[in-house]
């Protein structure tokens, strides 16, 4: 999550999809999405030379090791008049640790500096649930509608509904920064094209260009295939003669098929030594499989969220995590908190928050320490840089 998703940057998206049943999305949809994710990055001219495409590699992996830089908005939006107004935010699930941080989190700050309500609506899980939160903010009539982790296709007819009735329509992480292919005024997303870039850089950029890699997607999580088609699209950049391939495993089968998937990869195929699945939540049932196995020096895991409690895992060599790329999930709550402002006082939307993200591996582990997960990123200036935009009057 991300879609997306263990801890729902990524994986916000993706356990809370299975735990629905959500219907995958149709072949057309998903290449849809890859098209749309991916057709600036898949325009770039492939590297001719290995040793220039490893170079390429190297330098990106090298940037993201570093603190995440602000990168905008820089326009001022007037929230003066803003207060009193009402606010329903409709989470996928707020059991989920992050789903329930992110809602907390936009309460504060909503009310906070702007005056603004927001009611929350757990969806627990539940299609219907969540479309009687939007019944029941067309019927109280919210200024706004705001849903976290849920594709969007599939509340078509009420988005259409609700700005029919003048309400405003912002949905969260759908894995696309601006995507708005069913009809919603915003989206608020991690980048997750760029994060199977960052992926597919790494595994480059490690194996020297002999890298051989399996991506295991998600199909059932609208910003798997984005994220996915990022890592292949990468690879075949920089590294043409690079091997990979790709196999689906859906939420409700990760306990029980990725690590048959991972041990029957690592005997049947050893050469392929990068397994690539798309969320650390994903990767964590087929971590135990390598660390029965003792496979920890024979394979390279790399995978997206740093999530607490997973993430800690690139210290011990035996488990087979090697990377792990992580979103900043207090910032996704101030850009998302901006969007409402701006959408709230009719201000032009903003298309990409460049949410910071950062690429933690073996070599900068030692990041990994403490309760603070956001102390990990080294990066805090989103905190004022956010509020200097919000002018009253």
């Amino acid at each position: 999550m991300s879609s997306r998703f263990a801890r729902v940057r990524a994986v916000p998206l993706a356990v809370l999809l299975a735990a629905m049943a959500l219907p995958a999305a149709s072949c057309s949809d998903a290449e849809d999405d890859a098209a749309g994710a991916t057709s600036s990055q898949s325009a770039a001219p492939a590297f001719t030379d290995p040793a220039a495409g490893i170079a390429e590699a190297k330098r990106i992996i090298d940037q993201y090791r570093n603190p995440p830089a602000w990168q905008g908005p820089d326009q001022p939006v007037n929230i003066g008049g803003l207060a009193g107004k009402k606010v329903t935010y409709i989470s996928v699930s707020n059991s989920i640790p992050v789903l329930k941080y992110w809602s907390d989190s936009l309460t504060r700050l909503l009310r906070q500096h702007g005056g603004v309500q927001l009611n929350v609506i757990d969806a627990k899980g539940s299609v219907d649930e969540a479309n009687k939160g939007f019944d029941q903010a067309i019927a109280q009539k919210a200024d706004v509608i705001m849903f976290q982790a849920l594709p969007p296709r599939l509340f078509q007819a009420k988005i259409t509904r609700a700005k029919a009735a003048g309400i405003k329509v912002i949905s969260g992480n759908i894995g696309v920064p601006g995507r708005r292919d069913a009809g919603q005024d915003a989206e608020v997303s991690f980048d997750y094209v760029k994060v199977g870039q960052l992926i597919g850089a790494w595994m480059v950029a490690d194996s020297q260009g002999k890298g051989k890699g399996m991506v295991v997607s998600s199909d059932d999580v609208p910003a798997s295939q984005p994220q996915a088609q990022g890592t292949l699209n990468e690879v075949k950049r920089l590294c043409p003669g690079c091997d990979m391939t790709m196999k689906d495993v859906q939420i409700p089968q990760w306990e029980s098929s990725i690590p048959s998937l991972f041990q029957t990869t690592i005997n049947s195929d050893p050469s392929r030594t990068y397994l690539l699945p798309l969320y650390d939540g994903q990767a964590l049932p087929g971590l135990g499989a390598i660390r029965t196995a003792g496979a920890g020096s024979k394979v390279k895991v790399g995978a997206f969220n740093a999530t607490p409690g997973i993430v800690e895992q690139l210290k011990d060599p035996a488990s087979g995590l090697k990377l792990d790329v992580g979103g900043h999930n207090e910032w996704w709550a101030y850009a998302a908190t901006d969007q409402i402002f701006r959408v709230l006082s009719g201000a032009a939307p903003i298309q990409d928050y460049k949410i910071g993200l950062r690429v933690f591996d073996t070599g900068n582990a030692d990041l990994i320490k403490g309760k603070d997960e956001f102390s990990w990123y080294g990066s805090s200036d989103y905190r004022t840089r956010f509020p200097a935009l919000w002018k009253k009057g």
